[in-house]
């Protein structure tokens, strides 16, 4: 008999990127006996990562006040704590997000380049060959993601401002056809 484990293993990242570079990647992780170990995202510990992480990173760039912040609807997104977090540093108006004056489309992933572009990419060339270990898939994504250009990400922001645009001028309508005529075969 030889013991497996119930899932496999697993990292949960968070990144944020603009036209101009990438804040991240955060691994959601407690420190275990023997090694790090993957963590639930809740509204805590989403907020300590702003708070901790995210916040003096943009600082340090010195784009705090010109940033406008878009994130899903999650609930850890919402959580109380992280939306006054929000609030003192974006103000109201540039956060895009539900439960703000500027709210996230519910079940809209084709409108956050994360969701339309980065995850895919990251598991495109993450998972290239095979992965040991979860430091080493941990390494490869740390990798991957400050490998990315600064054109690719001026393609991504500028391919996800004509989907918002294309979006506005249907009604709010599906794109698809609009998309497939003018669709960028990759972000490079």
């Amino acid at each position: 008999m030889q013991p497996l484990p119930l899932h496999s293993q697993n990292v949960t990242v968070w990144c944020w990127f603009t036209v101009a570079f990438i804040v991240g990647p955060f691994f959601f992780e407690e420190i275990g006996p023997s090694h790090p170990v993957t963590i639930a995202v809740n509204g805590t510990r989403y907020e300590s990562l702003l708070r901790n992480q995210f916040i003096p990173a943009l600082q340090q760039c010195g784009c705090v006040n010109s940033t406008i912040f878009m994130q899903d609807g999650a609930p850890p997104h919402i959580a109380t704590p992280v939306k006054q977090l929000l609030n003192l540093h974006f103000g109201n108006d540039r956060i895009i997000s539900r439960h703000f004056p500027t709210a996230w489309q519910p079940r809209s992933p084709d409108m956050n380049p994360c969701d339309l572009w980065l995850w895919g990419y990251l598991k495109d060339v993450v998972y290239g060959g095979p992965i040991a270990n979860l430091a080493e898939l941990k390494n490869r994504i740390t990798q991957h993601i400050r490998n990315i250009t600064t054109e690719t990400l001026r393609s991504v922001v500028e391919h996800a401002v004509l989907r918002f645009q294309l979006i506005g001028k249907n009604g709010g309508q599906h794109i698809e056809h609009f998309l497939s005529k003018s669709k960028p075969t990759s972000f490079s």
